[in-house]
């Protein structure tokens, strides 16, 4: 190797070393990606780091002859071959991963691509032994042995694979995955081939670094932007929560008869104002809120709920409360909808609006479960449920399942009631 080659290999490793560990802490400081793809770019740009580091080592003792320099010299080159196929193999797996399929690593292109991948690796063990690859003899000098180019038959293969697999999953990625996986397959075959000619140069190396680069750009680009779509989708879901709670009709039906109770019972008119404020706070605060709260302080909201509810219905709808488990927590205004819908759907939907509702919780295992039960009317579940009418217990199913990882579960039949179970995991 000449000074000029020695000079432009030195410039080539320093810059991907600086791109690997500047992408190793981007990996690890965003946090608009979900966790596993920022896990595999955290390991990705590991990995890069470690076998650019190979590449400096071979490259600063090249010149070298002495014990040390050779024997590090006989570390980094057999090290850096086995890192370069641990990013080939990584990013197989994770283009199955963002192609959707769940067992990734049972798919039969992963499996083919991993059986490559040991046999490349048995080959790089064997050479240790046989040199039949590549030897560093005793002066430091690198020599090819006849089965040099045998080792990249694997790895060209595993890529070529990589670019089948973007090709049939291609209705599943977008477009911006797409150009990340293309560039990250294609780029270091044209490098291999640049690289028969131009020999001695670290062009691999480099472009292994520019597409992996690209790649971390691309995916962070599409998985920023579905971020912000997101928080978007919860900003809408919170206004919807509060325009779905504070019905009109139930605000206008609940001052009406805290206006009559002024004249007749001024005392129980004063406390139902106060009972109204709690309830109203209790609506607004649960748009900011973006953590679960305890059962019992749910359960004082819909206690006030349900006194306002007596102010004008009195003795007609009967509440029963069968609580045998508190020690958990729900998102807010996750309760108060249900019993509301009971009320308003159930027991009011009914020829004398006549009824009772019962609220009970209960420890099932490892779940806890949180029933709201009326007899009244009930409804063809079977059937599409009226968006309009029921947009507060879509809210409740969506925030269950988005806040707590919990399910809701509606059970009803025509003429004899509903019952609804709020189903979380406890912790």
């Amino acid at each position: 190797m000449d000074d000029a080659v020695w000079i432009i290999n030195l410039i080539i490793v320093v810059a991907g070393l600086t791109m690997s560990i500047l992408g190793l802490m981007q990996a690890f400081i965003e946090r608009n990606i979900e966790s596993n793809t920022r896990g595999f770019f955290q390991v990705l740009f590991s990995a890069l780091s470690l076998y650019m580091i190979c590449i400096l080592t071979r490259t600063l003792v090249t010149y070298n002859d002495d014990y040390i320099s050779v024997i590090l010299s006989r570390i980094v080159m057999p090290g850096q071959a086995i890192l370069a196929s641990v990013l080939v193999i990584l990013s197989t797996a994770f283009l199955l991963y963002q192609s959707g399929v769940i067992k990734w690593y049972r798919s039969v292109s992963f499996i083919v691509a991993f059986l490559l991948w040991i046999s490349y690796i048995i080959l790089q063990i064997y050479n240790l032994f046989s040199g039949v690859l590549f030897v560093v003899n005793d002066d430091n000098s690198y020599y090819r042995g006849f089965l040099y180019s045998l080792q990249m038959i694997p790895m060209v293969i595993i890529l070529f694979i990589n670019l089948l697999i973007v090709f049939l999953q291609r209705d599943r990625l977008s477009k911006s995955q797409k150009t990340a996986f293309i560039i990250y397959a294609v780029l270091p075959i044209i490098a291999m081939l640049i690289q028969a000619i131009f020999k001695g140069i670290h062009l691999i190396a480099i472009s292994t670094v520019i597409s992996a680069f690209f790649m971390l750009s691309y995916i962070t680009r599409e998985q920023t932007k579905r971020y912000h779509i997101k928080e978007l989708e919860n900003a809408d879901l919170k206004m919807n929560i509060m325009l779905s709670q504070i019905q009109p009709h139930f605000l206008y039906n609940s001052l009406t008869t805290i206006k009559r109770l002024c004249i007749k019972d001024s005392y129980k008119a004063s406390e139902s104002i106060g009972q109204f404020a709690e309830y109203l706070r209790h609506n607004m605060d649960s748009i900011t809120a973006k953590h679960p709260i305890s059962f019992t302080k749910e359960l004082d909201h819909v206690k006030g709920y349900l006194s306002l509810i007596e102010l004008r219905f009195g003795d007609d709808i009967h509440v029963n409360y069968d609580i045998e488990y508190t020690d958990f927590r729900l998102p807010t205004l996750t309760l108060q909808p249900i019993v509301e819908n009971a009320v308003t759907h159930g027991i009011r939907g009914t020829e004398d609006g006549i009824g009772a509702v019962t609220i009970s919780t209960r420890l099932v295992g490892e779940n806890v479960e949180v029933t709201v039960e009326d007899d009244g009317a009930g409804f063809d579940v079977d059937k599409t449920i009226d968006k309009d009418s029921h947009i507060g217990i879509n809210n409740v199913r969506k925030r269950i399942e988005h806040m707590s990882g919990g399910e809701l579960i509606i059970d009803s039949e025509i003429g004899h009631g509903t019952k609804a179970t709020i189903r979380l995991k406890v912790d």
